[in-house]
């Protein structure tokens, strides 16, 4: 019997054309039965456009093509509403791995020479319409622009402001936080150094990347911003033009640098502080006269970021190197028979279980909204978002553990204690993340909590 894999792709605006995902499952799983196929598994995608390929279902999907012979869909715009990207789905992916396509709807069969034919002229018709909504919405919101209101930018008011029957009016109060904030700034040119004296006045202080997107949002000088256009809003300002404007450049001049460096952290996200259970962020140190070179540590959030907690954490400062090093040492010191003795071996995380059932989350939550007019659509978004985003999280742990599973434990000791100085980093990263759970930081005691 061929194994045939179901995917599902809907957004909030497919719930009113009948393509909801609980329709879309009983539809194709009757087909898949009635063909006598068996199904591997069902790929949702739920909140997600049919212009991108960045779904994380589809990925997972693409990634399983070797246990499967047939891709099954209830209809061709289910797949992908771009012409290219359908036409590389089916040619460069499914038929490349001997995997046939077919769209229900359409009767539409890749193993047929009729079917290959027709694929290319619908994918035209799916572009044609994909494109022609997306003008749509582009001429709506350059209207809304050029009326002077605010983009569709998620059920929430902006910082200094609060909306009133769709229209943004002044909260006096985060409006003189704002003001001040720009204040400081042109005298500080630092936004640490901006929440600390904040912090003394007596002002609630937000997190560093709120004050940095303020900092540089047209919308507090009363202008809307659409495609890289300002346009003139109906709001009033919050501070002016020229003020924005000397801002702008100090900005320009005081980049941070930090970001893309965390990412080559090797412990980032596993360490937590000892004093006060905030985890370890890594930062540098900038090139000056007195240091030729940047230096890199780990540090507790709270003593990095002091503003914006009550007291500030004093627990002790590691070099990056330092710690990394005593880390994968205590990897060296590794042995199976430890791993094996430690303790009882936690049961394997069922990922297909943990994925799926976040699908019925998202499937109720659809459900819910086309029944009950009172969910606005922003509600759903944000909802579905905060879904794909844990799925996406999910996914990626199950495939950062089955690209480890086949060297745990016995391949995965004898690496460490090889070459593993010299893999790549993402791959150091993968191992020490399905070794170590979390690692705790107390001054100079550093322990660790095995994932075995």
């Amino acid at each position: 019997m061929s194994k045939a894999a179901i995917y599902i792709r809907v957004s909030t605006q497919d719930q009113v054309e009948n393509y909801s995902i609980e329709v879309q499952r009983e539809r194709l799983e009757a087909y898949c039965k009635a063909k006598g196929m068996d199904i591997y598994n069902v790929y949702i995608d739920g909140g997600y456009s049919g212009a991108s390929m960045e779904r994380p279902d589809l990925k997972r999907l693409l990634s399983n093509l070797k246990d499967i012979d047939a891709v099954v869909v209830y209809k061709l715009d289910r797949l992908s509403r771009s012409q290219r990207d359908t036409l590389e789905l089916i040619e460069e992916h499914f038929l490349k791995n001997n995997v046939d396509f077919i769209s229900m709807t359409e009767t539409i069969d890749t193993s047929t020479p009729f079917g290959k034919a027709m694929i290319g002229i619908l994918s035209v018709f799916a572009q044609l319409e994909r494109e022609t909504i997306a003008e749509r919405m582009r001429m709506g919101h350059i209207k809304r622009a050029e009326n002077g209101l605010r983009g569709m930018g998620g059920d929430y008011d902006p910082a200094g402001y609060i909306r009133v029957n769709g229209q943004l009016e002044t909260n006096e109060e985060e409006a003189t936080h704002i003001r001040r904030a720009f204040d400081l700034y042109e005298q500080l040119h630092s936004i640490t150094k901006v929440q600390e004296i904040l912090k003394r006045e007596g002002f609630p202080v937000w997190r560093f990347r709120r004050y940095r997107d303020i900092l540089e949002n047209p919308l507090y000088i009363g202008k809307v911003k659409f495609s890289g256009k300002l346009y003139k809003g109906k709001h009033d300002p919050i501070v002016s033009e020229r003020q924005f404007t000397r801002v702008q450049t100090l900005l320009q001049r005081h980049k941070g640098n930090n970001a893309h460096k965390a990412k080559m952290s090797l412990l980032t996200g596993m360490l937590r502080c000892d004093h006060c259970g905030e985890s370890f962020v890594s930062y540098s140190t900038g090139i000056s006269k007195k240091n030729k070179r940047p230096y890199y540590y780990y540090i507790c959030r709270s003593r990095r970021f002091p503003s914006e907690y009550e007291i500030k954490c004093q627990n002790k400062i590691w070099s990056r190197k330092k710690l990394e090093s005593l880390i994968i040492q205590e990897l060296h010191n590794l042995s199976f028979e430890k791993t094996k003795s430690a303790s009882p071996v936690k049961n394997k995380v069922n990922f297909e279980k943990l994925i799926k059932e976040l699908d019925r989350k998202m499937e109720r939550l659809i459900n819910l909204y086309a029944s009950n007019t009172k969910i606005s659509s922003q509600m759903l978004e944000s909802q579905i978002e905060n879904l794909n985003v844990e799925k996406e999280k999910l996914i990626a742990e199950q495939s950062s553990s089955s690209e480890t599973d086949e060297l745990v434990p016995e391949n995965m000791i004898e690496l460490i204690n090889t070459n593993f100085d010299d893999l790549e980093f993402s791959y150091k990263q993968s191992i020490v993340q399905k070794l170590v759970k979390e690692i705790h930081i107390n001054e100079l005691d550093v322990t660790i909590d095995w994932r075995f």
